[in-house]
Order: structure tokens, then C-alpha cells, then sequence
């Protein structure tokens, strides 16, 4: 087809996304005069990987969608679940129906309209216990903030190995290069969890953001990790014991 656009393309294959329909990218993009540039756009930007679920013995992330509004609504509705996942996040729709459009719209945009991905954190039985986001996805830097919570009903060893699992997703299969984490200045558990998995602390935010509850400004803690810190060998005898 010709003269079609980057911004014409990225929208058809977005739109079969939502609406189910299985396509084979690399035929798919066939049919198109593209340039190597925007060939190779899309092709990155429309990769399987990204909506590819992960698995180990501990745990599973699976792409949160549609189909996921029962669990995103309890979450949203606990709010000690949401002060530790993310407690300014916005009010969800009343409707079902809405917040399963918002989610299928979340999940199937490709990273330069929706810089962030999402994923559920289950049980290997397929149950939900959290929430994993990567967000303010900068592709020019190799750079993300990762946000996580997790329910006080969660399976000992959740925690980490999800976080080992989002490192290899994060640093081998998309490659890239720094994966940050700004935790508020209260929250010295997961400082300290964070700091165990590699992460190191790179300054204090003051007054970064505003509570509207509390009427008042919070600091926060900036953590950075790059690959040698996600697989230094603290990490791979916790991987060794996790899921041996």
C-alpha cells in the first residue's frame, strides 16, 4: 500500500490489538511501502515481547487488560494496598465497561502512545496478589521507574521474585539500561527490600510531591539500577533459592 504513514500503520496494528485479531507482524508489515526507518519502527515498537507474559516457579506476570477490571477494583478500592502501589493514582470509572476500555487501550498501545506497561502478579494457579508497572518509559534513555505492590495476602517470596523476573524481561530481552525507583520517605520496608535486590540510593527528592489529604508536601528516596547490580551474585544466589 502506498504512502502510508508510521502513525497509519502503528494505529491498524493497535486497533487489531484491542480487537483480538491474531496477525503475523512481519506479513503484516509486508503490504506496506515503508522506509527502512519506519520498517524498522514499527517492527521494534510492535515486538511480541512486549505483551509476552513471564513465569517462574514462584510467581507469573501477566499483561493486565480487559479482563482484569475485577482485581484492578480491588486493589483501587484497598487503601493500604494503593498507599503502598500507588497512592495518588486516579479514580477508575464507575462502569465496568469503561475500565475495560481504558485497560484494553492501556495493554494494546504500543510505548510511544503509552510510555508505561502493566502487569498482574499471580500465583503460578493463576490467582492475582498484585501490581507491577513500568512507567515513564523514556526509549531515547534505556529508562523507567518501576511501581509495585503487592496484597498482605501474598505468598512469602512474591516480592522478589517478581522483581529477579522483571530484571531479566527489563536488561536481556529489551535491553534496557536503567531501571529506577522513588519511594516515599515513610516507606523504609521497601527502601530496604529494594536496596537488598541491587538498587542504589542516588539522592533525596524533597518535597517532590503533594498530599492532598494530608495537606502537605512528601520527600522522597531516588533508587538506580543498572545490569551489573541486577546480577551481582546476592542476586543469583537469591534466584538459586528461590527457585531451585
Amino acid at each position: 500500500m502506498g504512502g502510508s504513514s508510521f502513525s497509519s500503520v502503528n494505529e491498524q496494528l493497535n486497533k487489531m490489538r484491542r480487537e483480538g485479531v491474531a496477525f503475523d507482524l512481519d506479513k503484516f508489515l509486508e503490504a506496506f511501502e515503508l522506509s527502512d526507518a519506519v520498517l524498522a519502527r514499527l517492527k521494534w515498537l510492535n515486538n511480541p515481547v512486549w505483551w509476552s507474559d513471564m513465569k517462574n516457579d514462584r510467581c507469573h506476570l501477566t499483561m493486565r487488560k480487559g479482563s482484569d477490571v475485577e482485581f484492578v477494583r480491588r486493589g483501587w478500592a484497598d487503601t493500604e494496598f494503593m498507599h503502598s502501589f500507588h497512592r495518588f493514582a486516579g479514580v477508575l470509572p464507575e462502569n465496568d465497561q469503561a475500565v475495560r476500555e481504558v485497560l484494553n487501550t492501556e495493554w494494546s498501545s504500543t510505548l510511544n502512545l503509552d510510555p508505561s506497561l502493566h502487569w498482574i502478579i499471580r500465583c503460578p494457579k493463576g490467582e492475582p496478589y498484585g501490581l507491577l508497572s513500568l512507567v515513564d518509559i523514556s526509549i531515547p534513555h534505556r529508562r523507567a521507574e518501576v511501581v509495585f505492590g503487592l496484597m498482605p495476602t501474598a505468598p512469602f517470596g512474591f516480592c522478589p521474585a517478581a522483581m529477579l523476573m522483571l530484571f531479566e524481561f527489563y536488561f536481556k530481552k529489551i535491553k534496557f539500561n536503567k531501571l529506577v525507583a522513588n519511594i516515599f520517605e515513610e516507606n523504609q520496608q521497601s527502601l530496604k527490600s529494594s536496596m537488598h535486590l541491587g538498587f542504589r540510593v542516588e539522592g533525596k527528592l524533597y518535597n517532590e510531591v503533594m498530599d492532598p489529604k494530608a495537606n502537605k508536601f512528601l520527600s522522597m528516596t531516588r533508587l538506580g539500577l543498572l545490569v551489573n547490580d541486577a546480577y551481582c551474585e546476592k542476586n543469583a544466589l537469591l534466584a538459586k533459592k528461590l527457585f531451585s
